[in-house]
């Protein structure tokens, strides 16, 4: 008798995901503009973290290679985390201009 293997939806498939443009400061004070990302409740951890690695890839191909900010990941828990720009001089200019990229990334 042959098991059937039950497959995870793939990203495309993933239709419950959403995406938000959002800015905190971290622990410093130093604002950190940020794509929050909720996937179904109950999403497995995996495409939790394959969602937030293909976001973080496309952050980093749209950003300019001048641009001096980290792309960082945060998986938090019940299928959401973030993806967030660790900014290299904390300047509000720098916040905007990174609010402005993220923005036209999610559209």
């Amino acid at each position: 008798m042959r098991k059937e293997r039950k497959t995870m939806p793939t990203m495309n498939e993933n239709r419950h995901t959403t995406m938000k443009i959002s800015q905190r400061e971290n622990q410093y004070g130093i604002p950190e503009p940020q794509i929050e990302i909720r996937l179904a409740k109950g999403a497995h951890h995996r495409m939790v973290s394959a969602t937030l690695h293909k976001v973080a890839a496309d952050v980093e191909i749209v950003t300019s290679v001048r641009e001096n900010w980290i792309v960082q990941t945060e998986s938090l828990h019940d299928g959401r985390g973030r993806v967030y720009l660790e900014l290299a001089d904390g300047t509000d200019a720098e916040a905007e201009h990174g609010m402005a990229m993220l923005r036209k990334l999610v559209g």
